[in-house]
């Protein structure tokens, strides 16, 4: 008798539409919300204290550990992203209204970062948990283009529709509406793609335990990160090898669209279609390549080279800011090799978060490593457009540079704790 033969699986798909997916709410937060307040008249420093302060809410999912383990991984993951995609509809709803309701505005944002949060947690502890080391690795390109290209499509993507409905007479508002709306139906599609991807792959059994045991099993596994000796390498990999690409993040899509103090000029449409083409390229060649070289050298040996790459678009951006050129080929240039050089160097940076967080409460390490990771990423925002007001976009863009230095110093103490990796 002919045993059963398992059905193929398609980890390839649910990576990518997942972290697809994981994108469209920061997408959302990050670079279409900031171009929205700044259409509508806000400050730079303005825009990037609300966007931070919004981020910042993320950093709350280290807590909804415990809660998110009472749930089958697969079931909670789809269930949050239907949660997502739905309010995106009624921040739609919201922001069309003859009467916009602030209040309904913000909950609908904040639900959102909460539901978001727990997605992400679930979400990265399932990836950690169901694929082996050599698949992580080998799926990183994935997981990395896919999280980058749902960033441009959501970020970009969204600005570049409201930019073109705004041409044809609806005030910014109706236009943001149906750009929120475009966000809930690509997020839809994703999670669509997502459940396909999912049904062939292992189902990781809830946790059984009560919570004040979830509670404590979390605390043990806080407990033996804490302990690890690759802990501080690891920490200072995050606060400090991205931390020149975070300075720069903040401010680009200000700088693109503005037309003072030496910003580009750009219009919404411009900027969008830019980010976009040279997204499509510069991404997939960043995370193959990344993920490729980590492969082939070994964590340890590529976090100095990916993390000299990824400073290269900063020099290029301060230069632009400086000179004051709008030269739409060479701001494109700059984009692609920015994507590129992320693409690539972000891999490393992940798979360094994995590979301390891999094994028994895997899934609790690595929210608590992301959790870290998050307040790196989202605390520049609180001072990044009172600095570039004070400074000046040239100026603050080599503020930014200068961060590299200890950006690659933190790459070369953490090379030597992953060279088995």
């Amino acid at each position: 008798m002919n045993e059963a033969v398992a059905p193929p699986r398609r980890a390839w798909l649910w990576v990518t539409a997942a972290y697809f997916f994981q994108a469209i709410p920061a997408a959302v937060r990050d670079e279409a919300l900031p171009v929205a307040l700044k259409n509508t008249g806000y400050a730079d420093k303005d825009i990037t204290r609300v966007v931070a302060w919004l981020g910042l809410i993320f950093g709350f999912k280290i807590l909804l550990a415990p809660l998110v383990a009472v749930f089958r991984p697969r079931s909670f993951i789809l269930c949050a992203e239907l949660v997502v995609s739905l309010l995106l509809g009624v921040l739609a709803l919201q922001v069309a209204a003859e009467h916009p309701s602030s209040p309904m505005i913000i909950g609908s944002l904040i639900l959102l970062s909460f539901v978001a949060a727990a997605h992400d947690f679930a979400l990265d502890g399932y990836f950690v948990s169901a694929l082996p080391d050599q698949m992580r690795a080998t799926h990183a390109g994935f997981l990395n283009f896919a999280s980058k290209l749902g960033m441009v499509l959501a970020g970009p993507g969204l600005i570049w529709l409201a930019g073109r409905i705004m041409d044809y007479g609806p005030q910014a508002a109706q236009a943001w509406s149906w750009a929120l709306v475009a966000a809930g139906l690509l997020a839809f599609l994703a999670m669509m793609a997502n459940g396909l991807g999912l049904r062939n792959e292992s189902i990781l059994s809830k946790d059984a335990g009560t919570v004040r045991e979830r509670f404590s099993e979390m605390g043990e596994g806080l407990s033996k990160l804490f302990t690890d000796p690759r802990l501080g390498a690891v920490c200072g990999l995050i606060l400090f090898y991205r931390a020149s690409e975070i300075h720069m993040a903040k401010i680009l899509p200000l700088f693109a669209t503005s037309s003072t103090h030496g910003g580009l000029a750009l219009t919404n449409e411009t900027y969008a279609l830019m980010r976009i083409a040279t997204a499509v390229c510069g991404l997939a060649l960043g995370g193959i390549i990344g993920s490729q070289i980590v492969a082939r050298l070994g964590l340890g040996r590529s976090l100095i080279p990916l993390g000299l790459a990824m400073h290269i678009p900063l020099a290029a951006i301060a230069w632009l800011a400086s000179t004051g050129s709008h030269d739409l080929r060479f701001i494109g240039a700059v984009f692609f090799i920015e994507y590129l050089a992320y693409g690539a160097g972000l891999c490393a940076l992940l798979l360094a978060m994995m590979k301390l967080a891999s094994g028994p409460g895997a899934a609790v390490r690595y929210a608590a490593l992301s959790t870290f990771a998050l307040l790196a990423n989202y605390l520049p925002g609180l001072w990044a457009g009172s600095l570039s007001d004070k400074l000046g976009y040239a100026q603050y863009f080599l503020f930014a540079l200068s961060l590299a230095i200890p950006g690659i110093l933190s790459a070369w103490f953490a090379k030597r704790h992953f060279q088995e990796a």
